[in-house]
């Protein structure tokens, strides 16, 4: 097998494994947490749990051999894990305020922010078909965003959901552009962050489930299936965590997030077939017309190889954009970064995050 069959297959590998343990864990985690499952409510607690199993998991690996240790510094260790942390919060609270509908749809967004991001930060240019997809992508979404939020009356959601967008959009451009700075790879760069953020998620997650379910989590009543479960969630965010940075440090954060659509279809429909959730016509037609926004950037991005701008620009931002050329393929973040998924305390739970 030659080099360009190898890397396409493991590139096919990363993003495969991704979309399914990412749609899986969603599963799992509704088991978890629902008020006919074992109803353990404390999303933020539980992704700190998902990141510090995926620590051990990783520092089981480095022990036999199977990876080298690599220190980030503390600067930007700290300045990924503020972010990271950040879309984990927001990404909570934007579900427990925000209908599900638009929660999932509103995660699109990130798309164009990425965008934005690369063209004005990293000087990627992009061509009129690509500007065109991404126009229909906010389409869809301004589609489901009027059929789901009344401003006059939620302002608050459409915040969160803003400040969820930016901060889940940074913590995937991060994870690239720290890798290639600092020469890591996926695995060494998660060993750095995954620690970081499960210790810092594990003293603010109390509080905030406090917050949001009105009880502590150390006043759950554990038993040994609800064990089980929760052993499998975190298993799960080992495989969702890495795959991700994989697939971060593999493609562009845009083309993570557009050929991401695929998990956020199988989502959609999963609820609807399997857990009883209600989509409006007005809502399907914008999830359709956003997700085929995501399919037309796809088709552009594929033969499109984006330009530098005419500004000087620094030896990482040069080496940053000449691995951007190669990476305009589509193919599938992290969640954020870990998983993240949450339960609203006022209604059924209707859907769950997923991310690294």
């Amino acid at each position: 097998m030659g080099t360009a069959d190898r890397k396409l297959v493991l590139d096919g590998a990363a993003w495969l494994g991704n979309v399914l343990s990412s749609v899986f864990i969603i599963f799992v985690n509704k088991v978890l947490m629902q008020k006919t499952g074992y109803g353990f409510k404390y999303a933020t607690t539980l992704c700190a749990l998902h990141y510090l199993v995926c620590s051990i998991a990783i520092w089981a690996t480095q022990a036999f051999g199977g990876a080298k240790k690599v220190s980030l510094p503390p600067k930007d260790l700290l300045l990924f894990t503020a972010t990271a942390n950040m879309s984990i919060v927001t990404l909570n609270l934007s579900l427990m305020i925000n209908s599900v509908g638009f929660y999932q749809i509103a995660k699109l967004l990130i798309i164009p922010f990425v965008c934005l991001v690369e063209r004005f930060w990293l000087g990627r240019v992009f061509t009129s078909r690509i500007i065109c997809s991404v126009c229909v992508v906010i389409v869809g979404v301004a589609v489901v965003t009027v059929t789901d939020l009344n401003l006059e009356k939620n302002p608050m959601g459409l915040l969160v959901a803003g400040l969820s967008v930016v901060s889940s959009g940074m913590q995937q451009i991060f994870c690239r552009t720290m890798q290639q700075k600092h020469h890591l790879s996926s695995h060494e760069l998660l060993s750095n962050t995954a620690p970081a953020q499960g210790w810092s998620l594990l003293v603010l997650g109390p509080f905030l489930d406090r917050y949001v379910s009105s009880s502590w989590v150390f006043q759950y009543d554990w038993n040994v299936p609800a064990l089980f479960i929760l052993a499998m969630s975190c298993s799960c965010a080992v495989l969702v965590n890495v795959s991700q940075f994989a697939c971060l440090g593999r493609f562009s954060a845009v083309s993570f997030q557009v050929l991401g659509h695929s998990k956020t279809v199988l989502v959609l429909l999963g609820g609807w077939l399997f857990l009883g959730d209600r989509v409006t016509g007005k809502q399907l037609g914008g999830m359709c017309l956003a997700v085929a926004g995501m399919v037309m950037y796809g088709m552009a991005s594929s033969g499109a190889q984006p330009a530098p701008l005419g500004k000087k620009v620094s030896a990482e931002e040069t080496a940053l954009l000449s691995q951007n050329r190669s990476d305009t393929a589509e193919a599938v973040s992290a969640l954020p970064s870990g998983m993240r998924s949450t339960l609203s305390p006022n209604k059924d739970i209707r859907g769950m995050r997923e991310s690294v």
